[in-house]
């Protein structure tokens, strides 16, 4: 077993940085040159990095129990915790938690809309290009962009022809599917309602199941259930039974 040392909380900020890195050059320096003179730095440095190691790994724990395995009969579990450094203790438990928090950030739980979602959801297929006449040229190459799953292609060729047809319910409603896809609930619930409510669009009914969803996937299960009591679509009534279950 390795002899622990006693760290204080100065020594053991000037480590960490030096292990981090972030130390000035001058700092660094000095610190390297004590390290060449002094074994113990040189031992507390190899304890503050065993432990950041293992922190990292999430083997904190495992360290701890082969400490407890390691240690002489007579010394019992309380005692040998307690030769640990106050400060290691203290220092440890801050790494655990910025681990915990960054795992927490990076890799956030999916929220019951989106599983739900998730479980309903199903892209739009798209419509077949020609690629032939030259006003549909940009649409057509919007279609391929999305059909390629280059969603945000797709978007930008889109939005620059609505500016001109702002009416026009196939490109509000292609935005909308190409928004959804990249789970952008807000801007789909803008282009999706404009469909939903156009009773000369081809794709209304289809708007309408996307909007709900969108709603959906958004958390907001109040407009979620008031669009989906409008259809009698099989689908949209699974979906608001499970929304409205309790």
């Amino acid at each position: 077993m390795n002899k622990q040392y006693n760290i204080s909380q100065e020594e053991f900020e000037q480590i960490e940085s030096y292990i981090l890195g972030t130390l000035n050059e001058q700092d660094r320096e000095l610190f390297e040159v004590a390290l060449q003179s002094d074994p113990i730095l040189e031992a507390k440095l190899q304890e503050v990095k065993g432990l950041m190691e293992a922190l990292e790994e999430g083997a904190f724990r495992a360290s701890l129990e082969e400490f407890h395995q390691e240690i002489e009969p007579d010394v019992g579990i309380e005692k040998s915790v307690k030769s640990l450094s106050p400060w290691i203790m203290g220092a440890a438990a801050a790494i655990m938690l910025l681990i915990l928090a960054a795992g927490w950030v990076l890799y956030p739980r999916e929220s019951h809309y989106e599983k739900l979602f998730a479980m309903y959801y199903q892209e739009d297929p798209g419509l077949i290009t020609a690629m032939s006449s030259e006003s549909d040229y940009e649409f057509d190459r919007a279609m391929v962009d999305y059909k390629s799953g280059n969603y945000q292609e797709a978007i930008s060729r889109w939005e620059s022809l609505i500016q001109y047809k702002p009416e026009n319910d196939t490109i509000q409603y292609f935005l909308g599917v190409s928004h959804l896809a990249l789970k952008k609930a807000d801007p789909a619930i803008f282009y999706f309602d404009a469909v939903a409510t156009n009773e000369n669009s081809q794709f209304q009914k289809d708007a309408v199941w996307y909007l709900a969803l969108a709603y959906v996937l958004g958390g907001k299960e109040d407009r979620a259930v008031e669009v989906l009591r409008q259809t009698q679509d099989p689908q949209a009534i699974e979906l608001l039974k499970e929304l409205t279950k309790k």
